[in-house]
């Protein structure tokens, strides 16, 4: 009875032992990576005037279409209103018969769309059949309507990259669809379908009224506070735009039920644009006007408004820029209503931590965990490259990552983490860590288009359109992981016969960032998106990180064994 007793205890303890050592063993390879906040960040939100892309107060711009010699338009505003009259091609304008678009029209818009591209900007576009002069029945059949949208369909893909939106337009005057024999929601539903085909699966469509797009989808309009769309569905890409923003308690007749269609906007517009235009007060004198600084500051971060008109109406403009703001944020006390609209219009990302894992080895992946408000009125609607940067003199790397902007979501802090793999051969040395977010991802050809800065002090880099995050010293790999380890052999990345490469060639915009139904985000917005260590051809990769990890397995074997043999001496004796 002793000797079972003692052998139990040799067992009991062979077996805490054994924990204890697996115990050692889990801590070791999963100890933290030390990361430092970077100090020389200014986190503190700047009020300046940022023009960054697809967002803001916008300009116009016309192009009048003729069937031969059509002039193409420029325009230098960052955000255009493109308004594009194709009049001359329906017998109400001609008088002779509805017509085609012709090769010569079509190659001005394609011009006039490059044009703006050129010079930094990008484009809302609406057409219309009445020059814009607000004429009623005046569009040519609706056979006729569905042939040019067809004839589009080109123009769409070649230039997608500069359209931000499209105004479906067509019907009414001005493309405001209303006023017109024509424009029914039967009609109206067809030219959706064709938009919907004509028009790149990444851009959205908006049209006039919750109604148009609740008759199309078939649903009751008057429950559409419960309709949630889902990202990969034609419904998903349908967004509103508003000529008639504040003018009246329904909008001038956008809404049905103010409260209701609000609500439907609070989840669509995440994923949709909505602007339009601000009206002068057509309330009556018993209820009071809501196209005031005030109001707009309350529901715009409801509606997820994203663009205005900067001239229209001229008179509430100028209302809004003598107005002193009075508001809940402090910083923009005492400047003008127009300033603190303006700069709140669509995103506005503001960095609020970036800790870094500051001296790594060359083999080793860079790990970047960053803090990012957006305290604009809406989100970032179209997809975006977001790429790394590591400049070191002329030394420049760029390396992408899979973090998705359009999930930074107004009014919220979204925590980002970062991991990616070094070029292979990348050069020794410290280097400034910049966060670039760009329409390509390549600064080697993209000419730094439609990049995006974050309302931080002195973080900008001019030369590459790209924000400072931080440093990060890269040293020469351990004489100890040089070593070779047929222990570790499986872990090593297989394929990695990529280049050095300085200015990296990457154009992965198309697959790396994904639309996401913000529905799903939540406070905080535990965004960790951690790269992904694809084979990429285009980039330098470095090897898949070191963990740390040790393989100390026979420990515990040991101690199993050296009991073992004790248990069955003492046994025997």
């Amino acid at each position: 009875m002793k000797k079972l007793k003692t052998s139990i205890i040799v067992i009991a303890t062979t077996f805490t032992l054994t924990i204890l050592a697996l115990s050692h063993t889990v801590t070791y390879a999963t100890e933290n990576e030390k990361y430092t906040l970077m100090e020389d960040i200014d986190y503190t939100e700047t009020i300046e005037d940022i023009k960054n892309p697809e967002r803001g107060f916008y300009s116009t711009a016309f192009l009048n279409m003729v069937p031969t010699g059509t002039k193409p338009t420029n325009s230098r505003a960052n955000l255009v209103h493109l308004r594009v009259n194709i009049g001359e091609f329906s017998k109400a304008v001609n008088g002779t018969g509805d017509l085609e678009l012709t090769e010569d029209a079509l190659n001005a818009l394609d011009v006039t769309l490059q044009n703006i591209k050129n010079n930094g900007g990008s484009v809302i576009i609406r057409f219309a059949y009445d020059h814009f002069n607000g004429l009623k029945d005046v569009e040519p059949s609706l056979e006729m309507i569905l042939k040019h949208i067809s004839q589009l369909k080109p123009i769409f893909y070649k230039n997608e990259d500069v359209i931000d939106y499209v105004e479906l337009g067509f019907f009414g005057p001005c493309g405001e669809m209303n006023s017109s024999k024509i424009c029914t929601t039967e009609n109206v539903s067809k030219t959706i379908n064709a938009m919907l085909d004509a028009v790149p699966t990444n851009i959205k469509i908006g049209v006039r009224t919750p109604n148009y797009y609740a008759k199309w989808l078939g649903i009751d309009r008057a429950t559409l506070n419960e309709n949630i769309t889902q990202k990969g569905t034609d419904e998903y890409r349908i967004g509103l735009f508003n000529d008639g923003y504040l003018g009246s308690n329904n909008d001038l007749g956008t809404f049905a039920n103010r409260e209701i269609e609000i609500a439907w906007l609070e989840k669509q517009a995440t994923h949709t644009f909505y602007g339009g235009e601000v009206v002068a007060n057509y309330n009556p004198a018993t209820k009071p006007a809501i196209n005031t600084i005030e109001y707009i500051s309350q529901e715009a971060f409801r509606t997820h408004t994203t663009y205005l008109n900067s001239e229209w109406n001229d008179k509430v403009i100028k209302a809004w820029k003598e107005e002193i703001y009075n508001g809940d944020n402090e910083l923009y006390v005492g400047q003008t209503g127009y300033f603190y609209v303006s700069n709140h219009l669509g995103y506005r990302f503001v960095l609020k931590k970036s800790e870094v894992t500051d001296k790594i080895e060359a083999n080793d992946s860079l790990k970047i965990k960053l803090q990012i408000e957006n305290v604009g009125f809406a989100n970032l609607i179209n997809n975006k490259a977001v790429t790394i940067v590591l400049e070191k003199g002329e030394k420049i790397y760029e390396i992408p990552t899979n973090i998705d902007a359009t999930t930074w979501a107004s009014k919220e802090i979204s925590n980002v983490n970062i991991d990616v793999p070094l070029p292979e051969d990348v050069e020794l040395g410290d280097y400034n860590i910049y966060l670039r977010i760009s329409q390509h991802g390549n600064m080697n050809t993209d000419n730094n288009y439609k990049c995006i800065k974050l309302a931080n002090n002195n973080i900008w880099n001019e030369g590459f359109s790209a924000n400072y995050i931080g440093k990060v010293t890269i040293s020469e790999i351990s004489k100890e992981e040089q070593k070779p380890d047929s222990n570790e052999d499986e872990t090593k990345n297989p394929d990695m016969n990529n280049e050095e490469t300085q200015n990296p060639n990457i154009d992965n915009n198309e697959t790396q960032n994904s639309e996401n139904n913000h529905e799903e985000t939540k406070e905080p917005n535990g965004n960790n998106n951690v790269t992904e260590n694809n084979k990429d051809n285009t980039i330098a990769q470095g090897k898949l990180p070191n963990t740390g990890e040790k393989k100390y397995k026979i420990i515990p074997i040991l101690i199993v064994s050296i009991m073992i043999i004790i248990s069955w001496k003492n046994y025997k004796k």
